[in-house]
């Protein structure tokens, strides 16, 4: 862009894990920027993740879920004319669509706004709400096509992945930690997806506390923390195998507890987060906290934690990957049964090693 942008908005409503991933957007706008207004269309269960961050200054909740019904109740077709209108009165001078489907470029059409940006790998027809499509090299990681947004506006590109945990979130995980009885550091797993094809072998999750019991300890870990999503309560029950953990560890099971900002205070206090393909893994490089994380289906190089890839177990490592491969709970599992109990073993001692020389 030849003229400073005034006003900014940055659509990407969802989902968790891609909303962290396009924080290093708003960042170099921020830094390049620093007195336009920057505002940003999050899904409204979302809106935590980026509610409290230092350089954004308004998000703009969108309520997908309650806009679904749009096509049967005249009363929220009414109510999503309405938002659209509010969206467009805001009179940005760039928007940029981040997320590249239908409804982000229906977003970013109708502000009207005299700059409108999308990435290439945009689909769904989104680019016709755009007015300039910005190309990445083949096989970017998904945080260097966000840069390259921010690169094709005039911004310097910023690999800041920071993220803030809202405040009430961090004052309900201390006082939670300490009702628990966690006065130490801690290590979170992050076991359950809702994709089947993401999902590690449950038994593996049993065998491997079992291996890295001594490690933990070794490193003043005695408190082992599991999280997830509401509805994989079941998931992590199963997983986590409570009655068989290894003493001195003990076992806290918050699945289905935690909002998106408490499982950010919760992940922001651990030592380590051990994860699936899911929003944790990327919460953790946001947060500053040590990540190991098992891929199958999905390409570390290009979806897994930024610029720490080398600490990712890769099932699908030799298979010709498609897009849409993790969806299959057949081709997606059999990737993720490639992992085994000492490969991810390994990489844990290695990163609980390399934060204890740091």
């Amino acid at each position: 862009m030849r003229t400073v942008p005034r006003r900014i908005l940055i659509v990407r409503p969802s989902a968790f894990g891609d909303v962290c991933r396009t924080v290093p957007l708003l960042w170099s706008l921020r830094k390049s920027f620093p007195e336009a207004v920057i505002d940003w269309v999050v899904e409204d269960v979302w809106a935590p993740a980026v509610a409290e961050h230092p350089a954004i200054d308004r998000v703009v909740s969108f309520p997908k879920r309650t806009f679904r019904s749009i096509w049967r109740s005249p009363r929220v077709a009414l109510q999503a004319a309405r938002w659209l209108w509010a969206l467009r009165a805001r009179k940005y001078d760039l928007v940029i669509d981040a997320q590249g489907l239908a409804r982000s470029g229906l977003m970013s059409w109708i502000t009207g706004a005299p700059v409108r940006v999308v990435g290439d790998s945009c689909r769904e027809f989104s680019w016709l709400g755009a007015n300039r499509r910005v190309s990445s090299p083949r096989g970017s990681h998904v945080v260097d096509s966000m840069l390259q947004l921010a690169a094709a506006v005039g911004a310097n590109p910023a690999a800041d992945m920071r993220l803030a945990v809202p405040s009430a979130d961090v004052e309900w995980w201390n006082g939670e930690r300490k009702w628990r009885g966690i006065d130490g550091p801690l290590v979170v797993f992050a076991t359950a997806n809702g994709w089947a094809g993401k999902r590690w072998i449950p038994t593996r999750w049993q065998q491997l506390l079992q291996i890295i019991a001594p490690d933990l300890s070794r490193h003043g870990i005695h408190d082992v923390v599991w999280i997830g999503a509401p509805g994989e309560e079941d998931q992590v029950a199963w997983n986590q195998g409570c009655e068989s953990l290894p003493t001195p560890l003990r076992s806290h099971n918050l699945s289905g507890l935690t909002s998106v900002g408490g499982t950010m205070a919760v992940v922001k206090s651990a030592s380590l987060v051990v994860a699936l393909d899911s929003a944790p893994a990327h919460l953790a490089i946001g947060l500053g906290v040590p990540v190991v994380a098992l891929y199958g289906a999905t390409d570390p190089n290009t979806d897994g934690p930024y610029q720490a890839q080398e600490w990712c177990a890769h099932g699908g490592r030799g298979f010709k990957l498609d897009r849409h491969d993790y969806r299959s709970a057949t081709k997606g599992g059999e990737m993720m049964a490639r992992i085994s109990v000492e490969e991810v073993a390994t990489l844990i001692r290695k990163r609980l090693l390399l934060g204890a020389e740091s």
